[in-house]
């Protein structure tokens, strides 16, 4: 499946894609659920939420934001 086959699967209109803030956007917003989701894995496996693990969902969270941002722009 090439990329474009699978940004159309996503249901999202090809003028969306186009944009490259929006391309940038819903990467870094990708990025920053999957760090999210990694601390709180971590926090799990650790049975603890420690600096690191609050450390990295604070970056999860503020990558997240600047993905929301880009996409607002």
């Amino acid at each position: 499946m090439t990329l474009p086959q699978l940004f159309a699967a996503t249901g999202a209109p090809g003028s969306f894609w186009a944009s490259p803030s929006n391309v940038n956007g819903v990467l870094w917003l990708a990025i920053g659920l999957a760090g999210i989701g990694f601390s709180l894995v971590l926090a799990k496996a650790l049975k603890r939420f420690n600096g690191l693990v609050w450390a990295l969902l604070g970056v999860g969270i503020a990558i997240c934001a600047y993905g929301v941002w880009r996409l607002a722009s």
